[in-house]
């Protein structure tokens, strides 16, 4: 990606000072080359660009980098949420960060605590705000652990786990002491969160220090605690700590049974569907209820808890198939029916996915393959939006007809869904706009387009969190996309785009990032956001994957998943090829 400081198309704010003109045009194909050759995760590239603009006299909004940087000083520590100075060093993107480093290894030589304080927080700030993020300050953030300064710390160890280090004995030797920090939680919770994005196989020290991490007072502590045995898959006493964990934790139960689930599904399917059947009644028939689910919101709580478990199992795709039969038990209940179903249909998909065909690549040169196959115009400077680089593709798509508009706008849908679903699963009705879209596909009928009109009218709050809101936002749009029953026939006003809708808000979903208006809410059951063109590939990847089968003939994700279910559920559920 060319940063939007590059010499070759300087932006109206980024110049060079009028008495280096010459030497600018001069150096030009040098700078163009040091433009091309800087990488995040090489330092020595970063500073040969550096030192290239020092000398053309590089500068945003008539200030030099360091002049910028030197006024981070008098900035007061904010989170991710600089003033002037701040963003016009992050406006200089990878250029920065040589300039960015050496201040935070200088910081302590500025005139006050306060000043000391302001550049670190601020220097931290940037780095974690450049785009892409420059893994090559991971030693200099690591450096920074040693600071006294709370908050400061808290902000390293949030930018390193975006940065991901590799967990070498340096990147140890500093993060581990954080989680021994008993007077500061957020900074114990953000360690751990270090831990668990980590590259590379945890050593046996990490192990046990999250093992210790389980009995943490705070709820928050011990639940990344959980995040970080969940690196360490075939270790018998972290399996035996995780069923325990579920058992004794109550405010925990259900994030441990996830992880558990990850690493042994096998362990895991008959507990989460135990708490599952425990929103069948009002009663605890064995024992007393959990002290959660006791109270005004004690009902609440069982509910949310056993739909969250079934979205657990949705999401083990194949290795959930075991689940299949007690599910079909349970649609009987009838405040878990929508989600039961949802539930049985995504494994099913994900069998049907592994059991399928492979694509006709002899049809990949008809007319929609290969529109499905077209590359993408991927935009190259830092301040485009790369959802819009989907439009005309998506334009291109929707002129094969309404078919195959609404299978593309489904599939972007059904691929953000689970962000609203796990936030709050006690609304389902963006579940059920899914479920309507399907069987309309299926069966094009006046009657299942007005059930789709009807549940896909859903406004979700402005106080859910923002990849939530977005993602629910994007069912909505999805469901514009069926023709609206005993309507008149009418061209579309150019205006009107449900499809590129419902994909932007997929992406913004994705990013964390709202649509419309903004999103005050947050949850913690928010996964970490990809960046703006991961969240765009992510959704375009999703696209192609589950279109491109039907449309060249291999198979049909909607279609064939009901016909497959109603053949397992004859066959007693036993899964073709399954030991």
């Amino acid at each position: 990606m060319v940063p939007s400081g590059h010499v070759r198309n300087l932006p109206a704010s980024i110049s060079l000072s009028p008495l280096t003109v010459g030497l600018h045009m001069a150096e030009h194909e040098d700078l163009d080359a040091l433009w091309r050759k800087a990488r995040p995760d090489d330092l020595a590239s970063l500073r040969r660009l550096d030192t290239a603009l020092v000398r053309s006299g590089y500068q945003v909004e008539g200030k030099t980098v360091r002049e910028w940087i030197a006024a981070l000083a008098g900035d007061r520590i904010r989170w991710f949420d600089g003033r002037d100075a701040h963003d016009r060093v992050c406006q200089a993107g990878l250029a920065a960060v040589p300039a960015l480093i050496e201040a935070l290894v200088r910081a302590d030589q500025e005139a006050s605590w306060q000043a000391t304080r302001n550049m670190l927080g601020q220097c931290v700030a940037a780095l974690g705000t450049i785009d892409p993020l420059p893994t090559c300050a991971i030693p200099a953030l690591l450096d920074v652990l040693r600071q006294p300064v709370a908050r400061v710390r808290r902000m390293a160890l949030a930018v390193l786990t975006r940065m991901r280090p590799r967990a070498t004995p340096m990147a140890l030797r500093a993060v581990l002491p954080c989680l021994k920090e008993r007077g500061d939680t957020p900074t114990r919770q953000h360690a751990a969160q270090v831990l668990a994005a980590m590259q590379d196989p945890l050593p046996d020290e990490v192990r046990v220090a999250a093992l210790s991490l389980l009995g943490d007072a705070h709820r928050a502590v011990r639940r990344e605690g959980l995040h970080v045995l969940a690196r360490f898959p075939r270790d018998e006493e972290v399996l035996t700590a995780l069923e325990e964990q579920a058992i004794v934790d109550d405010e925990n139960r259900n994030e441990a049974l996830r992880v558990l689930s990850l690493l042994a599904p096998s362990r895991a399917i008959p507990r989460l569907l135990e708490v599952a059947s425990s929103a069948r009644s009002r009663r605890q028939e064995d024992g007393p209820p959990p002290p959660s689910w006791r109270g005004p919101l004690g009902e609440t709580r069982r509910l949310e808890d056993g739909k969250r478990a079934l979205l657990f199992i949705a999401r083990l795709g194949v290795r959930g198939a075991e689940a299949l039969a007690p599910l079909d038990a349970l649609r009987s209940v009838e405040v878990l029916a929508p989600y039961v179903d949802a539930v049985m249909d995504d494994i099913t998909r994900a069998v049907l996915r592994q059991q399928a065909p492979p694509l006709r690549t002899d049809r990949f040169q008809e007319p929609l393959c290969a529109a499905l196959l077209t590359d993408v115009a991927w935009p190259v400077e830092r301040t485009e939006e790369p959802s819009l680089a989907l439009r005309p593709w998506l334009e291109s798509l929707a002129a094969f007809g309404t078919e195959v508009e609404v299978r593309v706008a489904l599939a972007a849908a059904r691929h953000v869904l689970w962000l609203w679903e796990s936030q709050d699963p006690n609304n389902d009705w963006s579940r059920r706009a899914v479920m309507a879209m399907d069987r309309w596909l299926c069966e094009p009928s006046e009657e299942h387009a007005a059930q789709v009109a009807e549940v896909g009218n859903f406004t979700p709050s402005q106080f859910c969190a923002p990849d939530a809101f977005s993602a629910a936002w994007s069912v909505n749009y999805a469901c514009g996309c069926v023709p609206r029953p005993s309507a008149p026939v009418a061209p579309r006003p150019p205006e009107v785009d449900p499809l590129g809708a419902c994909v932007h808000a997929a992406c913004r979903a994705l990013s964390r990032r709202s649509v419309i208006t903004f999103a005050l809410g947050a949850s913690e059951e928010s996964p970490e956001p990809l960046s703006p063109h991961a969240s765009a590939r992510q959704v375009h990847r999703a696209i192609v994957d589950e279109v491109l089968p039907w449309a060249c003939g291999a198979w049909d994700p909607v279609k064939d998943t009901p016909r497959l279910r109603k053949a397992l559920r004859a066959d007693g559920w036993r899964i073709p090829g399954a030991p």
